[in-house]
């Protein structure tokens, strides 16, 4: 069963009532900084903290978008992605800090010197990334959060001998930085008890260059009747795509850059297709990937960004399986996701649907990026079974 849309979550009484305490916390913390830094009475401070509460809505969406738009630069080149990413990164703590400097100094109709709204701001920054921390520590996922998804994907001309074929779809595992080592052998610890017929690996395998190889022997430590294969994602390439590939390859894995594989059965025969990253990257080489699979084939395509199928030549793939959206990561309650790093849309960013006329999964990770939690949105190992149609 497919969906174009998949419905964004309405939030539960609990979510309802840790919202309304979160804005009441900042709004009681945003005045008492107010009178504290500025100066100014009780009753100003309410009013004005009510909208520095709506601003850091705004100042958010801003913050996102810098980082958003350093991925895109740093899709040019290592070196471009290097020299714009600190900038971008700066901007997370500036922007906030001097958006509510200026909102304050406007507030109080030019009676604050620049010197008293840029320390209100700061005590109003402070505030927010406290509060912020706290968030991140309640949202974190735990080892115990990820989900298993078992889904049914039903192909046109599926050889009988791969009716009932189990493919265990990992991605996104960003290991190092925000996900600690011991955290990546955790959550891959429910996989070792589904006995899939091959497990798979959409890319992005670890955030530092130091975690690549321990992330890496995690990953190599499960086991399926025909292996494990893997394509590697924009992260990979940033960390060295010579690196990652190495370290995957050494320890078993079947790397498929631009690539296809053989898969036989009972005398029948399914086709692999890995291709590289198209987001940020550019690498992918459909042409070079399908070279020697015959027309109207059985494929089963694995590439990193779901916006493969945009490429002409990915209509020639049975299924297509993909990550790198994490599946919003923060699903908001009727909002749904801020950001998400593909042309589908924020509706369609995870599971499995059909996207321009072709059967897509989309896998939700399991790790996490800018921010380092998740919201209606867990991690995920999706256990995909093959079926005729």
């Amino acid at each position: 069963m497919t969906t174009a849309c998949p419905s964004i979550p309405g939030p539960t009484r609990g979510e309802l009532a840790g919202f309304g305490l979160l804005l009441a916390w900042l709004a009681v913390g945003y005045a008492a900084a107010l009178r504290l830094a500025a100066g100014v009475s009780w009753a100003t401070a309410s009013w004005q903290a009510t909208a520095c509460v709506l601003t850091g809505a705004i100042l958010l969406l801003l913050v996102i978008e810098a980082v958003s738009v350093s991925r895109r630069i740093a899709g040019v080149s290592p070196a471009a992605y290097r020299a714009v990413a600190p900038i971008m990164g700066a901007s997370q703590y500036a922007l906030p800090w001097l958006g509510w400097s200026v909102l304050i100094w406007w507030m109080n109709g030019g009676r604050l010197s620049t010197v008293e709204a840029l320390e209100s701001g700061a005590a109003i920054s402070a505030f927010s990334y406290l509060s912020g921390f706290v968030i991140v520590l309640t949202l974190r996922p735990r080892a115990g959060d990820v989900e298993v998804t078992r889904t049914d994907a039903i192909l046109d001309a599926l050889p009988a001998a791969f009716d009932g074929y189990r493919i265990l779809h990992i991605s996104d595992i960003h290991g190092g930085s925000r996900l600690s080592l011991a955290s990546v052998s955790e959550r891959l610890a429910p996989a070792e008890n589904l006995q899939s017929d091959l497990i798979v690996f959409t890319g992005d395998l670890a955030a530092r260059g130091d975690a690549v190889e321990p992330t890496a022997d995690s990953l190599a430590r499960l086991a399926a009747r025909d292996g494990i294969v893997a394509v590697l994602g924009n992260h990979d390439h940033w960390m060295g795509k010579r690196r990652v590939a190495t370290a995957l390859q050494s320890r078993g894995l079947v790397i498929l850059g631009n690539d296809s594989l053989r898969l036989e059965r009972g005398g029948q025969t399914l086709y692999l297709v890995g291709v590289e990253s198209v987001s940020y990257v550019g690498r992918d080489d459909l042409q070079a990937a399908l070279r020697g699979v015959p027309e109207g084939a059985p494929v089963v395509m694995l590439t990193h960004s779901p916006d493969i199928v945009y490429k002409e030549l990915s209509s020639r793939a049975s299924l297509i399986l993909s990550g790198h959206t994490h599946g919003g990561q923060m699903v908001f309650p009727w909002i749904g996701p801020l950001y998400v790093p593909t042309g589908l849309g924020r509706r369609r960013m995870s599971g499995l649907l059909e996207a321009e006329g072709r059967l897509l999964y989309i896998n939700r990770g399991l790790g996490e990026v800018f921010p380092p939690m998740r919201l209606n949105c867990s991690p995920e190992l999706a256990l995909i079974t093959l079926r005729r149609r």
